[in-house]
């Protein structure tokens, strides 16, 4: 019991801390307990779905305060385009961040993002969830996707060690 509280902890600090990852400790943990590890994996996604939230929510505050909209509204200086390869590379319309950031401005593709991004980790989810948190998906939606997501790769990582011995 001790050792899935722990999981949730850990995915919790590891959603706000990205140097701090949630699947070496459940490799670990699974190697070296009798802990069942589908219970570590759910564990840890639901800890890490609570700091994504947060995270969500917080990036809606932040874009809708009235601070940051002054500050984005005001014009941006020009800067000088880059010479050479560089600068035909940044003028390249529809980059593949370009494409990415197109789609997830669609409610019904940003969700297959979303849950992409949680199951594999690109984009990465600190990205996604910053960005999604501009955007009008719902935060219900937002937290059973990143849960979903997490759960799955968080319970095939931590059946690894099972996986090994066979």
């Amino acid at each position: 019991m001790i050792a899935v509280l722990a999981a949730a902890a850990v995915g919790l600090l590891s959603a706000f801390l990205p140097f701090t990852p949630a699947e070496p400790y459940l490799i670990a943990v699974v190697a070296t307990t009798g802990t069942p590890p589908v219970a570590l994996g759910v564990a840890a996604a639901a800890g890490q779905t609570a700091g994504k939230a947060l995270i969500f929510l917080g990036a809606r505050g932040a874009i809708r305060s009235t601070w940051l909209q002054r500050r984005l509204s005001r014009r941006p200086s020009t800067a000088p385009e880059p010479p050479g390869r560089l600068g035909a590379m940044l003028a390249r319309p529809k980059a593949v961040g370009a494409r990415l950031v197109e789609v997830m401005e669609r409610p019904r593709q940003a969700t297959g993002v979303l849950l992409v991004s949680a199951v594999t980790g690109f984009p990465p989810l600190l990205a996604a969830s910053v960005y999604l948190g501009r955007t009008p998906m719902r935060p219900v939606v937002f937290a059973a996707t990143c849960l979903l997501g997490r759960a799955i790769r968080f319970a095939t990582i931590a059946l690894a060690p099972q996986l090994a011995d066979y």
